[in-house]
């Protein structure tokens, strides 16, 4: 024990740099997803990581610098490279690429938890996170009215299939019992076909 604070005294192991900021970005994703970032503090994510907070702040000057790098690692994640290119020429093109990017989602709980909970707080035009989601969520829908050019209204169909996704991730997220593909595939088998 610490007899000036009454706490036992923090043993730091030292990292590489990079080892270090990785392990402070997954540890605040890991915080983050859970509950939400104004919620956690980055005393919380230094307690994780079983640092100092000043040295979480080495790395990050400010938590929304740090919510910035948990974006960026949660993007890399959620849009992996892939090695064929997506095909959305019709409807059952379409239906594969679209089934495969859910398929996607489906092994990746945590982080489209961590993306429905700060969409949520974002929502608040003073979050740091608010414009982000705001042009995230514009070329999103940009990038499936391009994906749906055979539909008869591309930006309605664009704005439906957006809208039936993230709510069936949302409550898939907060329901473990919800089949997130079963009832993609239902939706699915009715959205992807000529009208």
């Amino acid at each position: 024990m610490n007899a000036l604070t009454d706490e036992a005294p923090r043993i730091q192991r030292r990292l590489a740099p990079e080892v270090r900021r990785h392990q402070i970005v997954m540890e605040a994703t890991r915080l983050i997803s859970a509950a939400g970032f104004n919620a956690v503090s980055l005393a919380d994510i230094a307690d994780a990581c079983n640092i100092r907070k000043s040295s979480v702040l080495h790395y990050f000057p400010s938590m929304a610098d740090l919510l910035a790098a948990v974006l960026d690692y949660r993007d890399e994640l959620s849009y992996p490279a892939r090695h064929e290119p997506e095909d959305f020429s019709g409807p059952a093109e379409a239906s594969r690429s679209f089934r495969s990017l859910v398929d996607h989602n489906h092994h990746q709980r945590e982080l489209v938890r961590l993306f429905i909970m700060l969409r949520a707080e974002a929502m608040d035009t003073s979050h740091p996170a608010h414009d982000y989601f705001l042009q995230r969520e514009r070329k999103t829908l940009d990038e499936l009215t391009q994906a749906l050019l055979w539909k008869r209204r591309p930006e309605i169909a664009a704005r439906e299939l957006y809208s039936f996704w993230t709510g069936l991730e949302g409550h898939w997220v907060a329901d473990p019992a919800v089949d997130l593909l079963e009832v993609w595939d239902a939706f699915a088998e009715r959205f992807f076909t000529n009208d």
